[in-house]
């Protein structure tokens, strides 16, 4: 990481200053199995409203609904195992040294079963000990994502015959989603809570 000091260019809006459509965005992640005890993360702020993403994300309804889908459609409902993942987000994590995508995926990843030695060396892109195929195969899929946006012939052909077309297709859109995601956190100076 390069250490750049972040500077915080949005307020954080609390619960009473909401409209009515950001009142109904941010109860779907302060409500349900985002705020679960044993969630991985919150995303809303200890001393109110939205913290990440998300509190960008209420300056415009009509996309924060559409992003809120999204990402749970990212954390819960793909194809892939929860450790390869969370492997394809904080090698992108770290690629794009994003502070709050790093602060949040290490606790999902050690929810997910890596260990912090694991989170840490995907810093230097050190695989961590496998546990399937499909963990080894995102991890090179990822790298070869992250470094040339694209797969040459033999690469797409090897994801396809280990992961097949739709958890490839789901892990290209979850690096394209936290990909937009950083850049939305870099622009804003989205920090970790302390």
């Amino acid at each position: 990481m390069t250490g750049r000091p972040i500077v915080e260019r949005l307020s954080r809006i609390a619960p009473d200053e909401m409209t009515t459509e950001q009142a109904e965005i941010y109860a779907k992640f302060a409500d349900g199995r985002r705020a679960a005890p044993g969630s991985a993360f919150t995303l809303v702020h200890p001393d109110g409203g939205l913290t990440g993403p998300p509190n960008a994300w209420l300056r415009s309804p009509a996309l924060a609904r559409v992003l809120e889908q999204m990402g749970w459609a990212m954390r819960f409902e793909l194809t892939l195992s929860d450790r390869a993942r969370e492997i394809a987000i904080l090698l992108h994590a770290f690629h794009r040294d994003s502070p709050f995508e790093l602060y949040a995926h290490r606790k999902a990843g050690r929810a997910a079963g890596l260990t912090d030695a694991e989170i840490e060396g995907l810093a230097t892109r050190t695989p961590p000990a496998f546990r399937s195929d499909e963990e080894r195969h995102v991890f090179a899929t990822t790298l070869a994502l992250v470094d040339r946006r694209t797969l040459d012939d033999a690469e797409y052909a090897a994801a396809v015959a280990a992961l097949g077309e739709r958890t490839l297709f789901e892990l290209v859109t979850l690096l394209g989603y936290y990909d937009f995601v950083a850049t939305q956190l870099a622009v804003f100076g989205v920090s970790p809570p302390d």
